[in-house]
Order: C-alpha cells, then sequence, then structure tokens
C-alpha cells in the first residue's frame, strides 16, 4: 500500500495528516468503539454484519453516528479505490469526542482507517497452535470497546510460556480469546461458548456453514469439557479458522490438525473464493 488513507469526521485524507485532540474521551477513558473487517476481491466481507454489531456497541455507551450505512459503504469504497491494493484491513472508530470535563460525552469523533492486513504463516493453520489459559470475564463483552487493557498487559505471556494466545475462562467456563473466538469438537459435535463474549462476524458465517454438515451447539463450555475435546480451534476476522492443538500443557485430541477442522476450513475457504 503506497499510502494509507482514514476518513475523519466528514474528510477523506491519509492517515499521517489526521490527528485527535488530547481532550478526547477515546484517550482519557478509552471510551470509544470500534468494529474491524477486511475485503475479499476488493469487496468488503459481511459488511451489514460489522455495520450492526459497530451500530448496537455504539449505541450502548450513546454515540450518535450520523451517517446511514450507504452512506459508511461509499466512504469504504473510496477508500479501498485510493489504497490501490486488492485486500485491505478496515478499522472504524467512534469515540465519545471532545470533552471538557473528562467525564461527559459530546459529540463523537468517527473514523474509517484503511490498514495492511496482517500476514499468518502457513504453518499456523497446517500444524495448529497452543493457547495458555487465563481466568478473566471482560468488562461488557457485548460491546467491541477499544479497552483491550487487559490483553496488552498480559501480551509477555504469550512469550513466557511460548503459546500463540491466551484462552480467558470465567467460573469454569470457556470463553474467548482476546481477539478471536474458540471453538471445539467431541464426537464430531461442534461447540462454541455462547454467554459473556464478543460474537464474531466470521463466527456467525462459520456456524452457518457448519449447520449444513455437523450438529451444532451454542452454549456454556466447562474446563472439564475443554480438556475432552476431540480437535479445537479460533476464528477471527483475519485469521480465518486457525486449529489449536495444544492448551496450557494437554494436546487437544491427538494433538494435531482434526478432520473436522479441516473439513470446515475447506467449507469456509470455498465459500470466500465464490464471493
Amino acid at each position: 500500500m503506497s499510502q494509507n488513507y482514514c476518513y475523519f469526521n466528514g474528510d477523506i485524507l491519509p492517515v499521517k495528516d489526521a490527528h485527535i485532540h488530547i481532550s478526547d474521551l477515546g484517550l482519557l477513558r478509552s471510551y470509544a468503539v470500534f468494529d474491524y473487517f477486511r475485503t475479499y476481491k476488493s469487496k468488503p466481507f459481511m459488511l451489514a454484519d460489522h455495520l450492526e454489531r459497530f451500530r448496537n456497541s455504539a449505541e450502548e455507551l450513546r454515540l450518535t453516528l450520523s451517517l446511514t450505512d450507504g452512506e459508511i459503504a461509499s466512504i469504504i469504497d473510496e477508500l479501498i479505490h485510493k489504497s490501490e491494493v486488492v485486500d485491505v484491513g478496515i478499522r472504524m472508530v467512534i469515540t465519545g469526542g471532545y470533552s471538557l470535563d473528562s467525564m461527559a460525552v459530546s459529540y463523537p469523533n468517527f473514523m474509517i482507517i484503511i490498514e495492511p492486513l496482517p500476514v499468518m504463516a502457513e504453518e499456523v493453520y497446517s500444524k495448529g497452535v497452543s493457547l495458555k489459559t487465563y481466568e478473566y470475564l471482560r468488562e461488557v463483552p457485548l460491546i467491541k470497546s477499544t479497552a483491550y487493557l487487559n490483553a496488552i498487559k498480559l501480551q509477555p505471556m504469550k512469550e513466557q510460556y511460548d503459546v500463540w494466545d491466551l484462552l480467558y475462562y470465567f467460573e469454569n467456563g470457556v470463553l474467548e480469546c482476546p481477539r478471536n473466538n474458540f471453538f471445539i469438537f467431541k464426537d464430531k459435535v461442534l461447540i462454541t461458548p455462547k454467554d459473556h463474549i464478543l460474537k464474531g462476524v466470521t463466527r456467525k458465517k462459520i456456524l452457518e456453514l457448519a449447520r449444513g454438515v455437523f450438529e451444532v451447539q451454542e452454549r456454556k463450555l466447562t474446563l472439564d469439557e475443554l480438556w475432552e475435546a476431540d480437535e479445537a480451534f479460533i476464528s477471527g476476522t483475519t485469521k480465518r479458522i486457525i486449529p489449536v492443538v495444544k492448551i496450557d500443557d494437554r494436546s487437544i485430541g491427538d494433538g494435531e490438525v482434526g478432520e473436522c477442522t479441516k473439513e470446515l476450513t475447506q467449507l469456509f475457504d470455498e465459500y470466500i473464493e465464490a464471493l
């Protein structure tokens, strides 16, 4: 990407020229929400679902998004065109705005940022990854807020334990990774946590595809069930489906990428290819 562009409060400009005042509640109080998605073949993936989740998050924090979905889609199309690459990541952020007393919500600041997509190593898909469990429940799980304090604070744990990421659980219920949803297969039944998580858009599409092939259960997933799982994987916007072969010091199943995970990955990839 020759130059990154963004939309900021009515203007499209290079990212380097966009500035926000230090009184913004997003900076002072992490009072802001965001959504992140990507394009395939230059088209935003499941844009309507991301916009719906973004609006729901904003409404929960009393942040007013004045633009219509159609207007936002047009802005995104223009940003993609200016980026001069086939596929990009797109980040939408709305903050509490500039505040005189660092508490009162004013007129929100709204931005859309075009970003390069991260590159995943092929071996994470072919060999799978490992996770480390950590007990933690996010304050407002259904809101995709910018408050990633705990996730960033715990980043050194990934290096300490030589794992791909952390897996949150709370009161014996498995939840999610800091930026990804979590699934297991047991006896060819796909199980994923239902409550106290951020319900990803990629997660939604995976469940839709899986229901035509596997039995699907959205419910509480206990730690005991986790250790008895045949297969496991995580999902996310840029990661698609990444197999999980080890959690803490325990192998999942036989410690190899499972056949059900491979089949579901193929279904997802075929869906993407057909777009």
